[in-house]
């Protein structure tokens, strides 16, 4: 309980600090952007998010010259429908094969395809469930060029609305706001340091190429880590920005898609079995292990412990428009989920079950 109540709180004012330190859109609005810019979305099974989603990239201001280009990934619904249906000379549609390159998954490919045909000075990659407030890329590439970054990943608002979600999806930015010192990691290049959100990042197209584009990631299921990662290896720099004004996803409507997603991932997200052992553990103990203390002699350390969880949730949820209440509270149920779906994400690895919308992962 010792343990919990100290890692509880060191975490929680780690979370404190970078919530004040990390890059932010300005208040005020962004500069004209004067080079091209081209959005580049790939969408595979989207019928439901990608008219949306089309219609606020293409209603982008301070612009110059933007391009939207979307990439129908072999869907099997509705999409290319729905994507026939908005008429704007500024937005092509590509048609996908739905046979892979060997050694690639599906979203680095169709990324790798969407950077290939673009000649536009910024890319500006973004899933198909975001949605883009009118000035989200211009504040982007304002914050990229103040931060002097070659990668920004504004990360956006994530809408939750059923149990699950609501559950596990607010652990997304929890846990590098809590574990990564933001201020060091615009500059390093350590590995280790690399956080990026694929739903929305930047980036100039002459840096991506340098890099290898999403080649460097074409296997990996995390391709947004790993393209930030080929980044510093490069020697350039690149992470996460405050998005929560820029842009909204809605990542999974359903409970089932939650369980689907986190499973196909969850088994790359710390270094191998060894690490997702250590991490879990430690995460299990830190924040689940205290609703048992308080039924012990070490109720207090258990409550201190349990009162800094909900702080550092708390401080988070207030800056990144989460659900608060009943939320905040329920920290260590939704660590113990969150350690059961590692453990399913790596019972379907190992039993080469892993699959995301119809293709093996």
């Amino acid at each position: 309980m010792l343990v919990s109540a100290i890692f509880s709180w060191v975490l929680a004012l780690m979370a404190l600090v970078n919530l004040r330190t990390m890059v932010r859109p300005l208040k005020t609005d962004p500069p004209e952007v004067l080079e091209s810019v081209e959005i580049l979305i790939p969408a595979r099974n989207e019928q439901s998010t990608i008219a949306s989603c089309v219609t606020c990239a293409l209603a982008q201001t301070r612009i110059f010259d933007l391009k939207v280009t979307v990439l129908d990934d072999g869907s099997s619904d509705d999409t290319l429908a729905e994507l026939n249906k908005i008429v704007d000379k500024r937005l092509k549609v590509l048609p996908g094969d739905e046979e892979l390159p060997k050694g690639w998954l599906g979203k680095p490919w169709a990324c790798a395809r969407l950077a290939a045909q673009s000649k536009a000075e910024y890319l500006v990659f973004i899933d198909a469930d975001v949605d883009l407030n009118v000035d989200a890329v211009a504040h982007g590439i304002e914050m990229m060029h103040r931060a002097n970054l070659s990668l920004i990943s504004p990360y956006p608002k994530q809408l939750a609305q059923t149990i699950l979600t609501r559950l596990i999806q607010p652990l997304l930015q929890w846990s590098w706001l809590s574990t990564v010192v933001l201020s060091i990691a615009r500059t390093t290049k350590r590995s280790s340091l690399a956080v990026a959100n694929g739903q929305f990042l930047i980036c100039r197209r002459t840096d991506y190429e340098l890099v290898g584009g999403h080649s460097s990631a074409a296997d990996q299921v995390l391709d947004d880590i790993m393209l930030l990662r080929s980044f510093y290896k490069a020697g350039l720099t690149g992470t996460v920005a405050d998005g929560t004004k820029l842009a909204t996803c809605h990542m999974y409507e359903t409970d089932r898609e939650l369980v689907d997603g986190y499973s196909k991932s969850l088994w790359r997200a710390f270094n191998g079995i060894v690490g997702s052992v250590f991490t879990n553990a430690l995460l299990f103990i830190v924040y689940t292990l205290p609703l048992y203390g308080l039924l012990t002699q070490d109720w207090l350390l258990a409550l201190l412990a349990l009162i800094g969880a909900s702080y550092g949730r708390w401080i988070v949820a207030v800056r990144t428009g989460q659900h608060r209440i009943p939320d905040v509270f329920t920290h260590g149920l939704a660590i113990a989920v969150f350690v059961g779906l590692n453990i399913f994400s790596w019972l379907k690895h190992l039993l080469g079950r892993n699959t995301w919308k119809g293709r093996s992962v």
